[in-house]
């Protein structure tokens, strides 16, 4: 058969910039509908989201990379307008890439980009969450960890925290298995090596990642839509596990996290998404 090149390209560009036209309320994909858009321009890239445990309709995001200008933490409503910024004193990020939270009032900040390899150690800082009616204000870190890598380095972009353990996902390519590594949120000026617990069956390169807040459900998108994984508290349950997958063809979703509804996930065009289907809620 007789293929129009012109056509099938119309028809990809068009697939692939769906998402990024639609409006609030709009069904995308089956499973998948559009509920906001980030407003602020100082928010070019969400690389990272999560939903506060302590504020109702907050969700903290940042931009992706490092430097000054960029190490700004957002608070947005769901519909994603700004509530409140932040601005991160104190460090220096490289490549922030993804938030986590845990249930104690903490955020933590994942600073483990690692574009073509290139660095030798990650970087994760922990600070308090900030009251967002206080509208501004400078935030710094109250502890840090050094990560090494167990073997060759490899890019990232996934952060999460279940208990008294931080857990970051690779980014890998060539239908490589992403993999789980996790490291211990203890005291220590060491540097802290990473350790692998599972592989995943995900193929196509992991952009961000969040557990529920009771650690049943673990959430990971990646440029072919969003998985979840029924762990029931034990990320190693991962690498027997057979994932839900909701597809979603979107080289832009970076970060995500679970809402009563589903999985929020954000894009670096400013959109966020909603992944409805059962599996994503508890």
């Amino acid at each position: 058969m007789t293929r129009n090149p012109l056509l099938l390209a119309s028809l990809l560009v068009a697939s692939l910039t769906a998402g990024n036209a639609a409006e609030p309320g709009q069904e995308i994909a089956p499973g998948v509908r559009v509920v906001g858009r980030i407003s602020d321009p100082r928010i070019k890239e969400s690389s990272g989201v999560v939903a506060s445990r302590r504020y109702a309709d907050v969700y903290w995001t940042h931009n992706d990379g490092g430097g000054p200008k960029k190490q700004v933490l957002y608070a947005i409503s769901r519909e994603g307008n700004t509530r409140a910024s932040f601005p991160l004193v104190g460090v220096t990020l490289h490549d922030w890439e993804d938030i986590g939270i845990d249930n104690a009032g903490h955020l933590f900040i994942g600073d483990i980009g690692n574009n073509n390899a290139k660095r030798k150690t990650l970087a994760v800082y922990e600070i308090d969450e900030p009251n967002p009616q206080a509208g501004t204000g400078s935030i710094a870190p109250k502890r840090a960890w050094k990560l090494k890598f167990p073997g060759a380095p490899f890019d990232c972009e996934s952060l999460f925290v279940w208990k008294d353990q931080g857990y970051v996902v690779s980014k890998v390519f060539d239908k490589a298995h992403a993999q789980i590594f996790r490291f211990p949120l203890k005291e220590t000026n060491e540097p802290l090596t990473l350790e692998l617990i599972a592989t995943t069956k995900i193929k196509s390169p992991v952009t961000g990642a969040d557990i529920s807040a009771d650690g049943t459900l673990l959430g990971l998108v990646a440029k072919n839509g969003a998985y979840v994984f029924r762990i029931d508290g034990d990320v190693t349950r991962v690498s027997n596990a057979n994932p839900h997958h909701t597809k979603l063809k979107n080289e832009h979703i970076e970060g995500c996290c679970f809402v009563p509804e589903g999985l929020l996930v954000t894009s670096e065009r400013r959109m966020i998404f909603l992944f409805t289907d059962p599996a994503f809620r508890r």
